[in-house]
C-alpha cells in the first residue's frame, strides 16, 4: 500500500516567471542545499516546444528513526526529476515526479501542476500543486517508512517554498 499526500505552494508572480526559476540551475543548487542536501548535482534542459526535464542528486543526512537506521546508514542519496510539459494554450503546465532514494526501495511519485489565476492577492496568484505518493516496499515497516519520507517531504517543501518566494522577490 502506498501513502499518498498534497503539497500546494503559491507565488505572487505569473507561471512564466516560476517556470524559469524551476528551469533555472543555480535555483536547484540553491533549492537543493537549503534543504540539506550535499555532493549536489543539477541539470536543466528546456526542449524548443517549452517543455523541460529537471535533474537534482543530492545527499542529505538521515534523519529516520531508530527501527530505520539499519536499512539507511547516515546520508540518503536522493535523484529526483521533474518532466514539466510544454505550456497549455492557458499557460498552465503539469509534470511527473520521480524520486529515488539510494538504492533503498522506497519510490516517490507525484503529478504536479502549475497554474497562473492572472488575479487574486498577490501571494497567491500563480499556484504549484503536487500529488504524490510513497511506496516502501520493506516488510512490516512500509508504512512507517512511508509516512517518515512524507513528513520530510512536506518539510522540505515549507523550506522550498520560502527559498522560492525570496528568489522570486529579488
Amino acid at each position: 500500500m502506498a501513502t499518498n499526500f498534497e503539497v500546494e505552494m503559491t507565488f505572487g508572480s505569473s507561471a512564466d516567471e516560476v517556470f524559469a526559476m524551476f528551469c533555472d540551475p543555480k535555483y536547484l543548487e540553491l533549492r537543493c542545499a537549503e534543504t540539506g542536501g550535499i555532493d549536489i548535482e543539477v541539470s536543466s534542459a528546456v526542449d524548443a516546444a517549452g517543455g523541460a526535464v529537471l535533474s537534482m542528486k543530492r545527499s542529505v543526512p538521515a534523519e529516520v528513526p531508530s527501527f530505520a537506521k539499519s536499512f539507511v546508514g547516515d546520508t540518503i542519496e536522493i535523484d529526483e526529476t521533474h518532466t514539466w510539459s510544454p505550456p497549455a494554450s492557458d499557460g498552465s503546465r503539469e509534470a511527473a515526479i520521480t524520486c529515488s532514494f539510494g538504492g533503498l526501495p522506497v519510490g516517490f511519485t507525484g503529478q504536479a501542476s502549475l497554474v497562473d489565476s492572472g488575479d487574486g492577492p498577490a501571494d497567491d496568484r500563480t499556484t504549484f500543486h503536487l500529488d504524490a505518493s510513497v511506496k516502501a516496499a520493506i516488510p512490516l515497516m512500509g508504512g512507517k517508512i512511508e509516512g517518515v519520507v512524507r513528513d520530510q517531504t512536506l518539510r522540505a517543501t515549507a523550506k522550498e517554498n520560502k527559498v522560492a518566494r525570496g528568489w522570486l522577490a529579488t
